[in-house]
C-alpha cells in the first residue's frame, strides 16, 4: 500500500503536468505512455488503485483519438503526406494499448465482473490503427486546410479505401490466426465482408473496361486467399481438436 501510494502520487503529478506543459496530440501521447507505465507498475505492485488509474488514462486516450472530431484540426495540414503527426500519434498510442494489454494479461485485470481489460486493450489498439488508415487516406486526397471524409469524390479515393480496408482485414486475420485470437478473426472476416459488399455495390459501378475486370480479379484472389487461410489454419485445427 505504501509503495502504491508513492507511485500513484508521483504519477498523479505527471498526469497533471502533461496538459500544463504540452498541448493537443502530445497530451494524448503522454497519457498513453503513462497508462502503459501504470500497467507495468501494477504488474509489480498489485494495487487496484494503480490498475484503475491506468485504465482511466487509456480510456481517455481512446476517447480523444477515436471519438473526438477536434483531433482532425489539432494542427493545419502540412505538405507531408503519410509521414505526418497522425502517424506517430496514433501508432504510439496503439502501441501503448498493446503493451499495456500484454502487461495486464499476467495480472488480475478483471473489470466489471468477468471482463478482462487485457482482452479489450488490443482491440482498442486495432481500432486506432484502422482509424489511422482512414485518416491517412483522407489526408492524402484532401485539398483544403482540413481533412474531410468523403465517398464519391474521386474513383481513386474510393478504391484506395477499399484496398486499404481489404489489406487491413487480411493483416488482422493473419494476426488473429497467429495469436489464436477468435475476436480478431471475427473482426477481420467482418471487415473483409463489408469491404467486399462495398466493392460490388459501390465501387464497381464507377469502373469500366479493364479497370472493372482487374478489380474483379483482385477481389477474387483476395477472397480465395482468405478462404484458404480459414480452411487451413482455423477450420482444420478446430476439426482436429
Amino acid at each position: 500500500g505504501r509503495l502504491a501510494l508513492v507511485a500513484s502520487a508521483a504519477l498523479a503529478f505527471v498526469t497533471v503536468a502533461i496538459p500544463l506543459q504540452l498541448k493537443q496530440q502530445w497530451i494524448t501521447i503522454g497519457w498513453a505512455l503513462e497508462g502503459a507505465a501504470l500497467a507495468w507498475v501494477f504488474k509489480r505492485i498489485p494495487h487496484r488503485g494503480l490498475f484503475y488509474s491506468g485504465v482511466a488514462l487509456l480510456g481517455a486516450v481512446f476517447v480523444r483519438l477515436a471519438l473526438n472530431p477536434e483531433v482532425l484540426v489539432y494542427e493545419p495540414r502540412g505538405s507531408l503526406r503519410i509521414l505526418n503527426w497522425y502517424l506517430y500519434a496514433y501508432v504510439l498510442c496503439a502501441a501503448a494499448m498493446f503493451l499495456a494489454g500484454w502487461f495486464l494479461s499476467k495480472t488480475n485485470d478483471r473489470f466489471a465482473g468477468s471482463l478482462r481489460v487485457s482482452s479489450l486493450l488490443p482491440g482498442a489498439g486495432v481500432v486506432l490503427l484502422f482509424l489511422l488508415l482512414n485518416i491517412e487516406i483522407a489526408d492524402f486526397y484532401a485539398t483544403g486546410p482540413t481533412i474531410m471524409f468523403r465517398f464519391g469524390a474521386t474513383v481513386a479515393q474510393d478504391l484506395t479505401y477499399t484496398i486499404g480496408w481489404l489489406v487491413f482485414g487480411m493483416g488482422l486475420l493473419a494476426g488473429g490466426i497467429t495469436l489464436g485470437n477468435r475476436s480478431a478473426r471475427v473482426a477481420a472476416v467482418t471487415l473483409i465482408a463489408v469491404t467486399t459488399f462495398k466493392c460490388f455495390l459501390y465501387d464497381l459501378s464507377s469502373l469500366e473496361g479493364l479497370a472493372r475486370v482487374g478489380s474483379f480479379v483482385g477481389l477474387a484472389i483476395s477472397l480465395a486467399l482468405v478462404s484458404v487461410a480459414l480452411q487451413k489454419f482455423v477450420l482444420k485445427t478446430r476439426t482436429a481438436t
